[in-house]
């Protein structure tokens, strides 16, 4: 296994206090879904805890399942809402729905006529994300209802952002104006708006709690911005081989690219099937003892090559590692890259990598 994975969780807690102390008096909610954007939730999660994080959101109920055996006092919130399927779990694990539609807010509030007691729920409207949660029409109905809205404990009403990230619409104004005319349709209850971008702008922009999830993570949630975060993630792999080519030979399938004189190849032990993008093949940088290096021909499954042609011999031979991800290479380089997004980025690394945990609660790992 050549891939490893390394977590400053000491960096994440960091990361976490800051987006607190911008927030306030807003409270920081942390959004740990998909196993906390690939980093590992058994370990973020106590770790987030121990920075003094109380509330989550994850995107299933089987991740609040899980996140629920990871801290037994937390305030587990679910994204997608609560289905027959689900309605037992929710009960049992003490799980508090995101209630998404009509459908949701008959099915919770008839669970709490049946336990005799109101049941705690987040109702989500839409704002312009047209994604999930209740339009207007839809509130109108959870209105009409009237009884089923005192059998919902409303912990929180809330919208999601379509555009924070992009300080040059006024998309999000537009929402918030939004927002606060429909939850007006409601009984009063504290709101819940920001996401990493929205939240950090601060109020009005954040309502009563934000979501905080990229940026505990030390990625970027602006496409201009860039908010003194710490990183958090590296990623490095181990050189397998060394090859020197002469001019005209090929690399890798497809043979899409060709030395243009004598070059030192290095092969090194991560590809697509370790989270790496196919698409960085010709276009992505590694970093070898501190050198700058392209990744030449496409990215296999389990490989990448690199022309390493120039760097000290002592710095790259066999068993020493590179990185991909790190000091020399932020994620959002990688992201821009690769054509995508450094969420993606997190979310795509593989099991397979190996994962080391620095600091926290639990120290090294």
């Amino acid at each position: 296994m050549s891939t490893l994975i390394t977590v400053d969780l000491d960096s994440l807690e960091a990361n976490y206090r800051f987006c607190r102390e911008q927030l306030r008096p807003a409270s920081c909610a942390a959004v740990v879904k998909a196993d906390a954007y690939g980093l590992g939730i058994s370990h973020i999660a106590p770790a987030l805890w121990h920075a003094g994080c109380s509330q989550f959101f994850t995107a299933t109920f089987r991740e609040g399942i899980t996140l629920r055996s990871l801290l037994p006092d937390a305030e587990v919130f679910v994204l997608e809402g609560v289905t027959e399927v689900s309605l037992d779990a929710f009960c049992k694990h003490q799980l508090v729905p995101v209630l998404i539609s009509p459908a949701h807010s008959i099915l919770w509030a008839d669970q709490a006529r049946e336990l005799g007691r109101p049941l705690p729920a987040i109702i989500h409207i839409d704002t312009g994300m047209t994604r999930l949660g209740f339009g207007e029409p839809d509130l109108n109905e959870l209105l009409r209802r009237s009884d089923d809205l005192d059998w919902l404990d409303t912990r929180y009403v809330m919208t999601h952002y379509a555009c924070a990230d992009d300080s040059e619409t006024d998309k999000s104004r537009r929402q918030l104006e939004q927002f606060n005319r429909l939850r007006k349709m409601l009984p009063p209850a504290p709101t819940s708006v920001g996401n990493s971008a929205g939240g950090l702008l601060g109020e009005p922009w954040s309502g009563d709690m934000a979501r905080i999830g990229i940026a505990l993570f030390g990625g970027n949630p602006y496409l201009s911005d860039t908010p003194p975060l710490q990183p958090v993630l590296r990623v490095q792999s181990r050189v397998l081989q060394l090859r020197e080519v002469s001019k005209g030979t090929t690399v890798g399938y497809g043979a899409t690219h060709e030395a243009g004189s004598d070059t030192m190849i290095a092969t090194v032990g991560t590809g697509y099937a370790d989270g790496y993008p196919w698409s960085l093949g010709n276009r992505g940088v590694a970093s070898v003892g501190g050198h700058r290096v392209p990744v030449v021909g496409r990215v296999s499954m389990d490989l990448i090559t690199l022309d390493v042609t120039g760097v000290p011999p002592e710095m790259v031979q066999p068993g020493q590692m590179v990185d991909l991800i790190g000091p020399d290479i932020s994620l959002e380089e990688v992201a821009e890259r690769a054509g995508t997004i450094n969420y993606e980025i997190l979310t795509r690394l593989s099991q397979r990598a190996r994962r080391k945990f620095l600091g926290g609660p639990g120290r090294v790992t």
